[in-house]
């Protein structure tokens, strides 16, 4: 790789026109491996009411320059936290504001993280095919909500 695109400031353009953070940013700011680690709990949540998970379907982020940023949920603060909610016997139910599939910043995704992969693989299905936010009549079939951040969730959440 080029040494001097990988300390590149200049954001990186995607084939789509969108833009991810610059080689420079990117180094510095991204993970490839979190620091998670399985916990064990004496006491798990044995209930039936999964989480439910409130994502974006949004993955584009106007800037003030009208250029357009390639967002969505932070993987690392989306993923790591189902971890460990799962660690404590919790399910989960994805939903998203338009029903449309959640979107996550791949940019930032820890790819080196077999963990955080393997969770992104078990619940790709219903990130693909989440509940439509207006459609959840009831809030009691939840054992809590949670509502990751990223860039895109200050979009449509």
């Amino acid at each position: 790789q080029n040494p001097k695109m990988e300390n590149s400031k200049d954001p990186q353009q995607n084939e789509d026109g969108s833009y991810y953070p610059s080689p420079f940013i990117l180094k510095l700011a991204i993970v490839k491996k979190t620091t998670y680690v399985k916990q064990e709990h004496e006491v798990k949540y044995t209930g039936t009411k999964p989480i439910l998970v409130v994502c974006t379907d949004e993955e584009m982020m106007e800037m003030a320059n009208k250029k357009k940023f390639s967002t969505g949920n932070h993987p690392v603060e989306m993923l790591v936290p189902m971890l460990h909610f799962r660690d404590a016997g919790f399910t989960f139910d994805i939903a998203t504001q338009n029903g449309g599939a959640a979107k996550l910043e791949m940019w930032a995704f820890p790819t080196e993280d077999e963990n955080v992969v393997k969770l992104h693989e078990d619940i790709n299905a219903m990130m693909e095919n989440p509940k439509k936010l207006a459609d959840i009549t009831s809030l009691d079939e939840y054992s809590a909500i949670f509502i990751p951040g990223g860039h895109g969730a200050m979009i449509n959440l």
